[in-house]
């Protein structure tokens, strides 16, 4: 049976401009997506560069600190799979050669995105033991960097480029 409410109150939360995209967010391209997320890699790193100092002062606060920017980490991906790939997806739907190699090149995102989390908990289980923080730190470090790397260069661009098109699409129509 359809429910009026439940129809209702999703409407709110797709219009909601605070709300956080869920999987039922519209698929658009948004012209800040890329500054933001740029703006929290950078945060990320400056939140991670401030913490290691107290990584092995305080174990307890550096857990919880790796613990949050993992979290962060997490939340940016969240943001990447929500907004970024699939307005992407979208775009090369109908080029089967460009979607392939988009999707490869998605995968190679995920697996980075994978080893920087899984090197961050090696980084938490370093602070609880006290033994190699300071090689679990530099593993998360290039963990995080060469995912940022990757993401500038390939994923942003490629979003960017798309979002390009489709607006002077838009202008051409008018």
């Amino acid at each position: 049976m359809f429910k009026f409410a439940a129809f209702r109150q999703a409407v709110k939360e797709i219009d909601a401009p605070d709300v956080p995209p869920t999987w039922n967010t519209p698929v658009q391209y948004d012209a800040t997506l890329v500054p933001s997320l740029i703006a929290e890699h950078d945060e990320l790193d400056a939140r991670f560069a401030a913490m290691t100092g107290t990584l092995a002062r305080d174990p307890a606060i550096a857990e919880f600190a790796v613990r949050d920017c993992a979290e962060r980490l997490h939340r940016l991906r969240h943001t990447e799979a929500l907004q970024l790939y699939p307005v992407i997806a979208h775009a090369l739907s109908t080029d089967p050669i460009q979607r392939r190699l988009f999707w490869q090149s998605r995968l190679v995102m995920l697996g980075l995105a994978r080893r920087a989390l899984r090197r961050f908990e090696e980084l938490a289980r370093a602070v609880q033991t006290g033994n190699g923080i300071a090689a679990a730190a530099g593993y998360v470090v290039a963990g995080m960097a060469e995912y940022r790397r990757r993401n500038e260069s390939t994923m942003y661009p490629l979003y960017e480029k798309i979002g390009r098109r489709g607006v002077a699409r838009k202008t051409r129509v008018a």
